[in-house]
Parts: C-alpha cells; structure tokens; sequence
C-alpha cells in the first residue's frame, strides 16, 4: 500500500508541472492587459504604468514568469492580487471554506438521495418507483445547472414569497444574511450543484446492484441460508458501491474546486466565482493560485478514492512484489 501511495504522489509531479506550464503559456496569448484594465488607458503616467508591469513580472518572458513564480511558491507564496493587493493565500483562505460548505452539502445530499433512489430502483426493478426515479433522474441530467439554479430562485424565493405575502421563502443570493441563518442560504445552491450528480449517481447505483444480484456468488449465499438483509448489504451493495464510489470521490473533488457557474447564478462567495471574476479582470496571480488549489484537491481526493478500493472490495490490493 505504502508503495502504491509514493508511485501515485511521484505520479502528481508531472501532473502538476504540465497543467501549470500550460496555464502561463495561455495567459501569454490572451487578449487584455491586467494593469490597463485595472486602471484604464489614461488612468496613468508611461512611467507608472512600466513601473506596475515591471513590479508584477509581467515584462519577463511567460517561461521566466513561470520559473520565478515557481520559486516563490516552494516558499509558500501564491502572489498578490493585481486588482486588490491582497496576498493571494490571503483570497482563498476567505474563500475557500464557503466552496468546502457548498461542496459538503452537496456531496450529502448526492449520497443519500441518489444512491437510496438507486437502490429502491433496483430492488423494485419495473415498478412505479423504477419508473419513478428513471424519469426524473432523467430530467435532471436533461437540465441545465444555471437554469436549475435559476428556476429554483424564481420559484422559492420569489414566487413562494408572494404566495405566502412574505411568510415562507428562501434566500437566493449569498451566503449571509440577517434574515436567515447561514445554512438555510445553503440550500438552494446545494440542491443547484448536487442535481446532475445525483442523478448520475442514482443511475450507477442501479446499474450495478441490478448487476451483482445476479451473480454466482450472491445466489450461493442465499443458498447457504444468509438472510436476505444480510445478502443485500455485505454482498450485494457493498461490492456495486465501488463505482458509485469512484464517481462520488471523482465528483466531491469537481465540487471541492469550485462550481463556477452555482456559485455565479447564486452570488456565493467561493473560490469557484473568485476565479471566474479573477479571469474575467486578468487577475493572473489569483488565476494561477486558485488553479494549483483545484489541482491539489483533484488529485489528493483521487488517490484517496483508489485507495478505498481496497477497504470496499478485498479482492483489491495495492501491493508492489512481483504477481501482485
């Protein structure tokens, strides 16, 4: 196990320097100027506006940017923001744990909502609730998050409020407020981002436990006499979790790297629509930092799922000796 661990982080390195070696290379031959859209064409002197450019590293050429941003960052230092001036550890460090509630929240209602439909699904195959969860799973996968998300603002906090002369609605924009507690802002955009995954997840779960009810080894243990209860859980849907685990693990570190368009519609101050914004304005700094996040957590949250192959599954060892 322990050698499987240290090829899979050996394996991170390559991963690492291609993404981020990419990334400068496309900020060398995007349009826009960030100081310029900072300040405006006559905002400055020549002399500042050089100055700033020079102060940035944005003179350099993208592959000694690169190396010096490289050195700084073994040091811990992700840059400063070139619209705000603030570090940019600083940014994520703000934002970060709004995306970490968003994508927890989430993640939760994908476990328990779509793999209990998944396998209600396939224990009840072709009944009303089969064709139930069928259809909807497939409505959901048909529908766009952003139009998700904005139906559901229209219809709990604008049209719930008016029917109900301001009684009973939700808030459908950022993540704090003084009308409501901090986790009822949750809600929308949590239900917003966990819909397609959940209907995915739904599915997988269905597909799978359907597929390992029929194998050998689950009709020679009804044989022997095992309850059914205990068929169902310690031969049966633990062995078709694994990859409805892979897809969760897979989908957590999707999440756990911003959902830029729920937390858009949403207004939710997350790293996802930090990025999106830093984009937008040139902020290179905080586009480079966010990214190396988002790198980090996909292939930590990647090995981990490879590793709790083993615990779901004996069958599965991670050895390194000759024949394992």
């Amino acid at each position: 196990m322990l050698q499987y661990i240290s090829r899979r982080l050996l394996q991170f390195v390559p991963v690492f320097f291609g993404v981020t070696l990419l990334l400068f290379f496309i900020t060398t031959v995007l349009p826009g100027d960030p100081v310029r859209l900072r300040t405006g064409e006559r905002a400055m002197s020549p002399a500042v506006y050089a100055e700033l450019r020079e102060a940035y590293g944005l003179n350099d050429p993208w592959y000694i940017q690169y190396v010096n941003y490289i050195g700084k960052l073994t040091k811990g230092d992700l840059g400063t923001s070139i619209y705000t001036g603030r570090p940019v550890t600083e940014i994520l460090n703000d934002t970060y744990p709004y995306t970490m509630k968003l994508a927890f929240a989430a993640i939760i209602i994908e476990i328990i909502v779509g793999v209990a439909a998944g396998i209600i699904s396939a224990l009840k195959q072709y009944s009303w609730a089969d064709m139930l969860v069928t259809l909807s799973t497939s409505i959901m996968v048909a529908l766009p998050v952003f139009w998700l998300g904005l139906l559901l603002q229209y219809f709990f906090g604008i049209w719930l409020k008016d029917w109900t002369n301001g009684a009973i609605y939700l808030p459908v924009s950022g993540a704090s407020s003084s009308q409501f507690p901090d986790w009822v802002h949750l809600i929308l955009p949590a239900i917003t981002l966990a819909s397609v995954s959940t209907a995915y997840a739904a599915r997988i779960m269905r597909s799978q436990l359907l597929e390992v009810i029929g194998q050998d080894y689950v009709r020679t243990a009804h044989a022997k006499g095992l309850s059914a209860r205990k068929v169902l859980w310690d031969h049966s849907i633990k062995n078709a979790m694994i990859p409805v685990v892979t897809f969760i693990g897979l989908d957590l570190g999707a999440m756990l790297s911003g959902a830029i368009l729920t937390e858009t519609v949403f207004n939710w101050p997350g790293v996802g629509f930090t990025i999106f914004r830093a984009i937008s304005g040139r902020d290179y700094p905080v586009v480079f930092g966010g990214v190396i996040l988002v790198l980090v957590v996909v292939l930590v949250i990647n090995l981990l799922v490879d590793i709790s192959y083993a615990f779901l599954d004996p069958r599965i060892r991670y050895g390194g000796g000759a024949g394992e």
